[in-house]
């Protein structure tokens, strides 16, 4: 065996060594990679693109504008959606004067969204709208009302692949 293919080797088995860690690691954080069937987290993260989440606990710290999957169920069917959560326990919500969407007295997104929402969130509850503002048909918070925050499953914290 020449001296070539002894490096070749020796860099095979280190490369082999850092995937197989690699797995382990990813394996241990719970990640997982979904793909998106509808345009309700466009533009962000498009339609036929894949989203990388990573699972929480109900003990973890939410924050408002993290796009999120949870869990509802809607027309008798329990199934996991996408969305953003856009208020917290204790957030005051409104409309303004056009109809726009607010969270404490302010517009909420680079392009307010439009609906009726009105109160403070209740405890264990969260506020989670389409990532789209455009998407008006998507079962979030303006159709379901308040989202228990045990339903939120997971946070997105990566898209790849170009939608179609």
């Amino acid at each position: 065996m020449n001296q070539q293919a002894v490096r070749r080797g020796i860099r095979f088995a280190v490369f082999a060594a850092i995937a197989v860690m690699a797995g382990l690691f990813l394996r241990s954080y719970e990640r997982f990679a979904i793909p998106p069937q509808d345009q309700s987290l466009a533009p962000a993260h498009p339609g036929g693109s894949r989203v990388f989440c990573e699972t929480i606990d109900e003990e973890e710290e939410l924050e408002r504008d993290i796009d999120v999957v949870y869990a509802m169920e809607y027309e008798g069917v329990r199934r996991a959606r996408f969305g953003r959560i856009r208020a917290l326990p204790g957030d005051e919500l409104g409309t303004d004067a056009d109809g726009r969407i607010t969270v404490n007295g302010e517009p909420i997104g680079p392009i307010a969204l439009r609906g009726k929402a009105e109160g403070r969130v209740p405890p264990g509850k969260v506020y989670i709208l389409a990532v789209n503002p455009q998407e008006t048909t998507y079962p979030d918070s303006r159709k379901l009302g308040f989202i228990d925050r045990a339903d939120v499953q997971a946070i997105i914290l990566a898209t790849w692949g170009i939608g179609q």
